[in-house]
This record gives structure tokens, C-alpha cells and sequence, in this order.
């Protein structure tokens, strides 16, 4: 029997890995007239907000000098550009998930630096129960599952992750917890063999179909 769901943010409840990747790359142009391409940026994905830009600038993510504030204000200042709104419906699922009595997380590669305001912005504050964020030495996701199920009590059966990175999908795998690859962000289309050949519990292209999926487990 399902009790609990585990989200993640980017690419699962608002399209924002664009604006993820152009605010690392402004803020990077911005520190030393380099601006990194796409590619690099994903290459560091996986890694929390300090991760990603220490690894672009080449220092280490608890350096003093690292300009994580910067960073923060250019996520801040592009969000009403490129991504000025979660997925149509999202907050009004979590309201049903958790109305179904499910409990509802939030485990993301993100540190509460760009979490925590994405979440303020799109007006999710009080959706979520537990937040299991990003390391930047590593990704950790299958840390957090573990937590959350020590945490509340869960064997892996008891929950699902909903997640779109080929890498969620391994990690869920890695600790025996199924999951909903979500396939309806405009970056999905470049990732669906990767996603496809890690043979997900389900894969959905259509974010209006995850509700209906949740409440049928």
C-alpha cells in the first residue's frame, strides 16, 4: 500500500532546468567573463547549488569566497522569465495527494538556496512535509530515500519517487524504491532512451496523468 510520494522540482513540478542552466551561465559570465555552454552546466547536475558552481568555477564549494549569493540573485531575478509558473495544476495535485492522506516530499539535487524560493515562488510553501535537499560532493538522492524511510517508518514499497532524470530512476532502483519517470518538461525529449532503457516503474508524458497514477497505487 502507498503512503508517501517523493517529488522532485526541476523538470517534475515546473519546467525550470532552463532557467537552472542560465543562471549558472550568467553567473559564471558575470564572475569571470567566461560564459559556459549548456553541456558544461548539465555535466555538473546531480550536484546541489554549490556543486554546480564551484565545479564551473573551479573552486571548492565550502571556499568563503565562493559567490553563492550571486548566484542566488540571478536565479532570483530570471525565474519570472524562465519560469514564471509550475506545471498547470501542480500545486492543486499535492493538495490531493496529501488530501488522499499520502504523505508528500520534496527530494532534490537543489539546496535550500534555490529550493526554498522556487518553492515560495509557486506557491508550494506548507506542501511539503520533509525536505531531503542536494549535497555538493555528490548526488545524494538515494541518501535521502533512505532517510525519509528511516524517518517515517516506510519500507521501499511504501513509497514512490516522481522524478525526471535518468539518474533518479538508478538511484530509486539502488534502494529498491519504485518510481514515476516524469516525461513532460520541454527538456524531457533529449533523456527519454536514457530514462526508457533504466526501465522505470512508470514513465508519463503527460503531466495530467500523474494524479490518476498516485491515487490508483
Amino acid at each position: 500500500m502507498l503512503k508517501a510520494v517523493l517529488f522532485d522540482m526541476d523538470g517534475t513540478l515546473g519546467d525550470t532546468l532552463p532557467l537552472c542552466v542560465e543562471a549558472y551561465r550568467q553567473c559564471v559570465a558575470e564572475c569571470t567573463g567566461r560564459t559556459p555552454d549548456a553541456e558544461e552546466v548539465v555535466s555538473y547536475f546531480g550536484l546541489s547549488d554549490r556543486g554546480v558552481l564551484a565545479g564551473l568555477l573551479g573552486m571548492q564549494p565550502d571556499d568563503p569566497a565562493l559567490p553563492i549569493d550571486r548566484f542566488v540573485a540571478v536565479y532570483e531575478r530570471l525565474h519570472p522569465e524562465l519560469a514564471p509558473s509550475p506545471f498547470p495544476g501542480a500545486v492543486e495535485m499535492l493538495q490531493a495527494v496529501k488530501a488522499a492522506g499520502l504523505r508528500v516530499g520534496l527530494i532534490s539535487g537543489k539546496e535550500h538556496y534555490t529550493a526554498l524560493p522556487t518553492v515560495k515562488y509557486y506557491g508550494m510553501e506548507g506542501l511539503f512535509e520533509w525536505y531531503g535537499l542536494g549535497l555538493p560532493t555528490h548526488n545524494c538522492k538515494a541518501e535521502r530515500l533512505q532517510q525519509v524511510m528511516q524517518l517515517w517508518g516506510l519500507e521501499p514499497h511504501e513509497l514512490i519517487y516522481v522524478g525526471d532524470a535518468p539518474s533518479d530512476i538508478s538511484l530509486c532502483h539502488s534502494v529498491g524504491v519504485r518510481i514515476i519517470n516524469a516525461a513532460w518538461a520541454s527538456t524531457a525529449t533529449a533523456e527519454a532512451a536514457a530514462c526508457t532503457a533504466l526501465n522505470p516503474e512508470y514513465r508519463l508524458k503527460h503531466f495530467n496523468d500523474l494524479l490518476p497514477l498516485i491515487l490508483s497505487l
